[in-house]
């Protein structure tokens, strides 16, 4: 025989020898199925599911293995594929109840409930009286919202087996849910009657005494159910939970511990590092979190990254902490969560438009998450945007009633809106879940001193003052305290205090101006305002006080200096653009600042403040025409221009133009500037030329709460009520209007629209 011959024969035997020895599959699929089963013993459940997934592999329609697999997965917290695998085995074994009613399980926390209810129908149709099948039934009618025969399907269960606690407890929750409180806490109690060991009986009245505000009845219940079983993952993870839910970060220790060691996936550890920075123990967080980082892969080490992304972010590494989102991003693009961290790093580093993009993108990931609807308001109070932000956190109190967060945030924009009756509830609520926050307790008190309720704010910013002396917010706080109380030397001592805290608070600057000039001290204001600017020469807030300071104090030149550099920094800076044409006007030299915005514009073709001062200096002069037109290549530049909108829409509404695209200009304009007496005196005015008194009066109120010396929007409001047919308001608003200004030409209008209204 050849020596290729021998090859060739030699290779072939060797092909026969090794399928003659191969491993029959049947025989293949349950030695890797008792493998699994040993891993699954010491609870390697990822050992365990490689092993069950070889078997599934050897025989795709092996039932038992994929039921195994999918048990496995359930223990490694991975729901979506144990229940995938649940549905899979159950559909190979339509005779194996137990099958069924775990896949109806499973599709049951997925909210498939019409799936679960098919699953527990299967094994209801043999066993009319399985008291696991009904309950399934039952819980998924009552997802599908059908509560009385979710009520009647349980009750027929605790009728086939009146000792099973559990059904009880069934029964409770659905009653719990229609708001029968006191019959579902006998029925918790039932449960606990007739299964004093069992855990979840405990959990499940926790739960309900958590639901109902008895905190301590059920921090009573956790410890009983951690006292049955000390190792107990779901009895110490609860207690833990409310420990650090009601500020008792040292109590929750010992249990999160336990949940972290003995725990089969990362969950327990991530519990116990999201304790460690909730007690401020950053080092510790870190250091178990990089222990898991390193051990983890994929979807898996999302968490932990969010985890040590956040701790950079708080630790002022921002570059750090976006390489880290970016990272997650780069591999979910829809995560989110990393969305959010993405929104809030974007926000801190000033870049709003993209900060809003990221929430609104995490928002249509995760539309159901009350977090990403908070920071979605969050951007969008940012961006000015008050009415998009108000949905976002109306959103977040709706998916999470507790949110205190969120109640806070409404009642911010209530107040900057002027409705203060609103803001005052909201924040009352949200203080009592917050008890611990001084930004709730400041914003309490604002909107109080705002309010003229100097008797309840005091109380609240003397505490704030002996817990937070170095801040600027609570020294300003002091400050307007004392100026309502007529003590002047202890707001200046506050006021002064706040800006020593902060040097960049334009609020402090303000009120020490204001009361410097007040004194007949104009260099004493002109030093202070040039020590904030040098302090923050990009702060368009500062920029402003300072500028008109040096108006007021007779430095024109100065001012105007000042001014432009405030709108330069904000375009949508008002105080500034009305300032500056203000100080044009005063000195006479209209058409040369046109003419100097005129020539900026035309080399900064995409100048929104440029264009925006042209408008206001021509609109000043009363050319009109020409100020609409330059309005009008404002908003082809810049859609949002705020300023540019407004002014707009007024000349629209004053030259009988298109009412609607007004109206939209308005809109504009409120979005952006919602507290501006200006834009809603605008809005207001459009609405009422429009004809629709009822929508108008809002907005002119607005105005008239914001700027209450200036008569035309007194007057403004009155024609809306007269519109309505209210004439006792139209009446004061129009005799207020009078007061204020008696002798303008505006005043002959006033003085008919009253002769006008009848009785």
């Amino acid at each position: 025989m050849d020596a290729k011959r021998w090859t060739v024969v030699t290779a072939l035997c060797a092909v026969i020898a090794a399928a003659g020895c191969s491993k029959n599959p049947d025989v293949a699929k349950r030695e890797f199925v008792q493998s699994g089963d040993t891993y699954a013993t010491q609870h390697k459940y990822a050992e365990a599911i490689i092993q069950y997934r070889n078997a599934v592999q050897q025989d795709p329609r092996f039932g038992e293995a994929r039921l195994k697999l999918a048990d496995a997965y359930a223990h490694a917290g991975d729901v979506v594929n144990a229940t995938r695998e649940y549905v899979r085995a159950a559909d190979l074994l339509p005779n194996d109840s137990a099958a069924q009613l775990k896949a109806g399980n499973m599709l049951l926390i997925l909210r498939q409930f019409p799936d679960a209810q098919s699953r527990a129908d299967k094994v209801l149709a043999r066993e009319p009286k399985n008291v696991e099948a009904q309950i399934l039934r039952a819980n998924a009618l009552a997802g599908l919202k059908k509560f009385g025969d979710a009520v009647s399907e349980v009750e027929d269960a605790i009728s086939n087996d009146p000792d099973r606690g559990a059904s009880y407890a069934n029964l409770a929750t659905l009653q719990m849910a229609q708001g029968h409180t006191a019959e579902a806490e006998a029925g918790f109690k039932k449960a606990l009657e007739l299964d004093p060991k069992s855990i979840p009986a405990h959990l499940a009245i926790a739960n309900f005494y958590l639901a109902t505000n008895q905190v301590d009845q059920a921090e009573a219940a956790l410890k009983a159910a951690v006292a049955i079983d000390p190792h107990s993952l779901l009895a110490n993870r609860a207690l833990g939970y409310l420990y650090m839910g009601t500020r008792r970060e040292a109590a929750a220790e010992p249990y999160l511990k336990v949940v972290a060691d003995a725990a089969p996936d990362q969950a327990g550890k991530l519990a116990l590092a999201d304790y460690y920075v909730a007690s401020r123990r950053a080092d510790d967080a870190r250091k178990l979190l990089t222990s898991l980082e390193t051990g983890t892969s994929g979807a898996g080490s999302a968490p932990v990254e969010l985890r040590l992304a956040s701790l950079e972010f708080d630790a002022g590494d921002t570059a750090a902490a976006a390489s880290r989102i970016d990272k997650i991003l780069s591999a979910d693009p829809k995560n989110a969560d990393a969305l959010v961290a993405r929104a809030q790093i974007l926000g801190r580093t000033g870049r709003l438009d993209d900060a809003l993009t990221a929430a609104q993108q995490a928002s249509q990931a995760n539309p159901q998450s009350a977090k990403v609807k908070f920071v979605l308001g969050l951007a969008n109070a940012a961006h000015h945007n008050d009415s998009d932000a108000m949905t976002a956190f109306n959103d977040a109190l709706r998916l999470d009633p507790r949110m205190g967060a969120a109640e806070m945030e409404l009642a911010r924009l209530d107040l900057r809106a002027g409705r203060l009756s609103q803001a005052e509830q909201l924040i009352e609520s949200a203080v009592k879940k917050l008890p611990d926050s001084p930004d709730a307790q400041l914003l309490s008190a604002r909107i109080y001193l705002t309010a003229g309720e100097v008797a309840k704010a005091e109380p609240v910013l003397t505490a704030l003052a002996r817990a937070y002396p170095d801040s600027a917010a609570v020294q300003n706080g002091i400050g307007d305290l004392q100026l309502r109380r007529g003590n002047r030397a202890a707001a200046r001592a506050a006021f002064t205090a706040a800006l020593a805290h902060d040097t960049s608070n334009s609020t402090a600057l303000a009120s020490l101006v204001a009361m410097d000039l007040q004194d007949k001290q104009p260099r004493a204001a002109t030093a202070r305002v040039d020590s904030a600017v040098a302090a923050d020469p990009h702060n368009a807030a500062v920029l402003t006080v300072a500028g008109r300071t040096y108006a007021q104090a007779g430095s024109p030149a100065t001012a105007e200096r000042l001014l432009r550099q405030a709108v330069d920094a904000d375009p949508n800076a008002l105080d500034a653009y009305a300032t500056l044409g203000q100080l044009y006007l005063s000195g006479g030299r209209t058409d040369d600042a046109i003419r100097q915005y005129q020539q900026i514009a035309d080399k900064q073709p995409k100048s929104v403040s440029a264009r925006t001062i042209v408008g206001v200096l021509l609109d000043m002069q009363h050319r009109t025409n020409d100020a609409r037109a330059a309005y009008e290549r404002v908003l082809q530049t810049d859609a949002h221009a705020a300023v540019a909108a407004n002014n707009l829409a007024w000349i629209y509404a004053q030259q009988g133009g298109n009412l609607d695209l007004a109206l939209q200009l308005a809109q504009t304009a409120k979005a952006a500037l919602p507290q501006s007496p200006e834009v809603n005196d605008t809005l207001g005015w459009i609405y009422y030329k429009k004809g629709l008194g009822a929508l108008a009066i809002p907005a002119l109120q607005q105005s008239v709460d914001a700027s209450p010396k200036t008569a035309s929007y007194h007057y403004h409001l009155g024609l809306a009520y007269a519109l309505t047919g209210d004439a006792t308001k139209a009446r004061a608003a129009f005799e207020r209007s009078l007061a204020l200004d008696s002798t303008s030409p505006s005043a002959h209008d006033v003085r008919q629209a009253l002769a006008d209204l009848k009785g």
